[in-house]
Parts: structure tokens; sequence; C-alpha cells
């Protein structure tokens, strides 16, 4: 006698959700489906000159997106982390023209992105802030201060190494130094949030902060190092941003804070904290730079894409509420 379990495909094979299916893909998804339609639409879009010009990009916004991502594992978000990058990146220029040496000039850069870190997570753990505002405040002070104590001038004269620093090719022609940066730091990261106790310890604040104390975590102080370490991410971000740049430029990296965070949820984080990972964060990002590059060489009015940007960044949160829901 046949077994009637057997003539039912859903007792053998589990079941499969399409929408979870979609949901979970998703990015991966888009960001083929526009480097495919880019291609077919413009033959620049993969001209060496192009990818070239991507490449030196996206190690900026994509450390901070790292940094970021972390952040939102532990439950935490911070939206001064572009205003971080401006000022530990120009005081790296102001160092650099004063004649210090490469070593000095870079860990200074992060020790001030690490103090800011401090201040941040000091803060919201000693009063009990919420991260969103306290960090958006955060945000427009050290703004304003290295606005005000640059008069809002770039700082010009930078050394032949400063440049270098990002803009050294590497084997071939779209590689340069601050890529290889920003891989480096993609592997670390990914190993120390997926095999070390600093890791563990963000996923666990972030799923259950009252079990994670519960089981002997110090969440304050937990708490603080992650934000020392995004700062001093962010910092670094800065610090090639001005290399790419050849100046120090206290009014750049604007918004870079929320954008990274928006990468981040598209690649899978949330703002409830306790999910996420460095992989799908990076391919986030690539989404977003992919679609900001492809707009750019249809020529699209750089008015629309901030417009269109703002729209996938109201998207990733439609597509975070739904992970959360289901």
């Amino acid at each position: 006698m046949l077994n009637p379990k057997l003539n039912d495909g859903s007792s053998i094979f589990r079941k499969i959700d399409s929408k979870d299916l979609f949901l979970k893909y998703s990015v991966y998804i888009v960001l083929v489906v526009l480097i495919i339609a880019f291609s077919l639409i413009s033959p620049l879009f993969l001209s060496q000159a192009n990818i070239g010009n991507f490449f030196r990009q996206v190690p900026t916004v994509g450390i901070a997106t790292v940094g970021i991502t972390m952040l939102l594992v532990t439950g935490r978000v911070d939206l001064s982390a572009g205003s971080i990058a401006a000022f530990a990146g120009t005081a790296a220029v102001f160092l650099a023209v004063k004649g210090f040496s490469p070593p000095v000039v870079i860990l200074a850069a992060i020790v001030i992105g690490m103090f800011w870190g401090f201040i941040n997570g000091f803060f919201i753990v000693r009063f009990k802030l919420d991260s969103f505002i306290l960090t958006l405040g955060t945000d427009y002070m050290i703004r304003g201060i290295i606005l005000f104590i640059t008069n809002g001038i770039y700082v010009k004269g930078v050394p032949d190494w400063f440049y270098l620093l990002s803009n050294t090719k590497v084997g071939v022609n779209f590689i340069f130094t601050n890529t290889l940066v920003f891989a480096a730091v993609v592997i670390a990261l990914t190993y120390v949030m997926n095999h070390t106790r600093f890791g563990r310890y963000c996923y666990a604040v972030g799923s259950n902060q009252e079990a994670a104390r519960l089981s002997g975590i110090n969440i304050q102080k937990h708490i603080i190092k992650v934000y020392m370490l995004e700062g001093a991410l962010a910092a670094l971000a800065g610090v090639l941003l001005m290399s790419n740049l050849n100046v120090g430029a206290p009014s750049e990296a604007a918004g870079v804070g929320l954008f990274a965070m928006a990468a981040a949820i598209i690649g899978g984080a949330a703002f409830s904290g306790g999910v996420g990972n460095i992989p799908g964060a990076v391919v986030g990002i690539f989404t977003l730079e992919i679609f900001r590059n492809g707009l750019a060489i249809l020529g699209l009015n750089s008015f629309i894409q901030q417009a269109v940007t703002g729209g996938i960044i109201v998207i990733a949160v439609v597509v975070d509420y739904y992970r959360r829901n289901r």
C-alpha cells in the first residue's frame, strides 16, 4: 500500500514561502538587476574609467557602513558618523600639512574618531538617552566645531604621500589602495562579529539587553566600546575621503551616517537590533552606490538623484518593517 504522504509534496519538501525568500535575497536580486540594466542602457557603465571611479568612491561610505552595521546589531545608531569623518579627516590633513609623519597623522585621526565615539557612547549609557536623538545633536555639534575652527575653508597644501593613501593603483587600473583598506576592514570586522566574544556580545545586547545583562555582560561598557570602534572606522573613512579629494574639506561627508544606515538595513540589518551581518551590509552599499552611479552616467539631474536616493531610504525602512513583522 502506498504511503499517502509520499503523494504530498509538502510532507517531503519544506514549503517555500516566496515572500520570505524574496525578502531574504531581495538585495542580491536588485544588485544584479541594476548591473544588467545600466550595462544595457549605457556602454559607459562598465567602462574601465567608471569602474575605477566607483571603486575609489565606495570605500569611504563603505567603511562607515560597516561601523554603522555593528551599531545596528547592538541596537544603536549613529547619525554623527559623517561629521566625525569630516572632523578627523580635516584634522589629518592639517597635521600632514604641518609636516607630521604618516603614522602620527593616521593614528591621531583614529584617536579623534574614538574620542567622539566615546562621547556618544558615554552620554547614551550614562543618561539612558535615545541614540538617534543624541547622535543627531552631536552630529551638528561636531560639524559646527570643525567648521568654526577652519572657518569653513578648505585646508590645502597636502603632501604627496597623503594623496597616495587613497589614490595609488594596485595591480590593475581600477583597484586603488583605499579599496584594499576597505576590503581589509570588511574581512577583519566580519571575523570579529562572527568569531569573537565582542561580536557575540553585540548580538546578545541587540537581541535582548536584559538577558544579556543577566548573563554577565557589562552593557554600558560594551556599548561605549562599540561606539569607540565605530568612531575609529568613521575617522579612517574620513582620512581616505580627504586623501581622495586631496584637501581638508570640513563640509564633506554630510549625511553619510543616514546613507550608511540605509545601506545596512537594505543589507539585512534591523533598527530593532540583534540582526545583521557585514557581508550583507557591503552588498547594500554596493546596491545604493551602483544605483547612484548609474543615474549619474545617465545624466539625471543631481536634485532628482537626491530625491530618488531618499526614496530608496524610505523603501529600506519599509523593507525593515516587513522583515521584523514576518
